[in-house]
């Protein structure tokens, strides 16, 4: 069954290359070429909305910033060099976010993707960990602003989502997260949990973390940031494509609208190419 997959050239659009600003359009030159059954769907409708929405959860002083180049030291705190390019760019990565939570939410589909990463380290005031602005908490306040009432933001990103859970509000917002490393460690209360994995016990834990999903829902929305760079910590891509079967088939299985961004996920240890495979692996088990 194919479904929406968010992308466009803005995604790839700042002059500074890194994975974070190209991979995705590998990502989609693959799916364009049917590598899986998923179609490109360009976001650029939701841009204005998502411009006010990235304002409603950053500070003023910090998007502008990003927009304007000045201060540098601000604009470049998520490690990237500053171009004009590069608003655009970490707009449109909000903005793919955005259309897919538009989407399901309407009951027009219940998955939507979007080519995003480089999102979940960010805090209000500025940028860490390579992540420009909180696309998983503009799209949480978008969905917000259509009704619902309790969502989940399910991060498998190898790094922990500490921006995340310092910019949503944890009486809607449930934060479970399964690590691998310990970079942007954060508290839980509540019904959150963060799950400090091993690449022994990694599917272990992933299914610890959807056990707790099902003891504290249910949910109007997921938000899956599915990273691929737990691959880094020595979890094989076998390991990453089961998990990804697991977590398409619970959602499935319990009729939860989810989206999904990209996330993590590197050349440090693999090829572009090879780093296409994995994310592929994401998109192809919710088709």
């Amino acid at each position: 069954m194919s479904y929406s997959i968010y992308y466009n050239q803005q995604y790839t659009g700042s002059e500074y290359a890194f994975d974070t600003t190209r991979k995705s359009g590998e990502i989609a030159t693959a799916i364009t070429d049917g590598r899986v059954e998923a179609a490109l769907v360009d976001p650029v409708e939701h841009t204005d909305r998502t411009t006010e929405l990235i304002r409603s959860v950053h500070t003023d002083g910090y998007v502008d910033a990003v927009v304007n180049g000045d201060p540098l030291h601000l604009a470049e705190s998520q490690g990237f060099s500053w171009d004009a390019g590069l608003p655009s760019m970490v707009i449109a990565h909000s903005t793919g976010l955005v259309a897919g939570v538009t989407e399901v939410l309407s009951g027009t589909s219940r998955v939507a993707g979007s080519l995003s990463s480089g999102l979940h380290h960010a805090r209000a005031a500025h940028g860490s960990g390579f992540c420009t602005f909180n696309g998983l908490a503009v799209a949480a306040r978008a969905a917000s602003d259509l009704g619902t009432e309790r969502i989940l933001v399910l991060d498998l990103d190898a790094h922990c989502g500490g921006g995340t859970r310092s910019m949503t509000d944890p009486s809607s917002v449930v934060q479970i997260d399964v690590s691998t490393n310990l970079f942007d460690r954060w508290a839980p209360t509540g019904d959150d949990a963060l799950l400090i994995a091993t690449s022994q016990d990694y599917l272990e834990r992933v299914d610890e973390a959807l056990a707790l999903c099902d003891q504290v829902g249910p949910f109007d929305l997921v938000l899956y940031n599915a990273g691929m760079d737990p691959f880094d910590s020595g979890v094989s891509k076998g390991m990453l494509e089961i998990r990804e079967q697991k977590v398409a088939e619970w959602a499935a299985a319990r009729e939860h609208p989810l989206v999904f961004a990209l996330a993590g996920g590197y050349t440090s240890r693999l090829s572009m190419a090879e780093l296409v495979d994995l994310h592929l692996l994401t998109v192809g088990a919710f088709a």
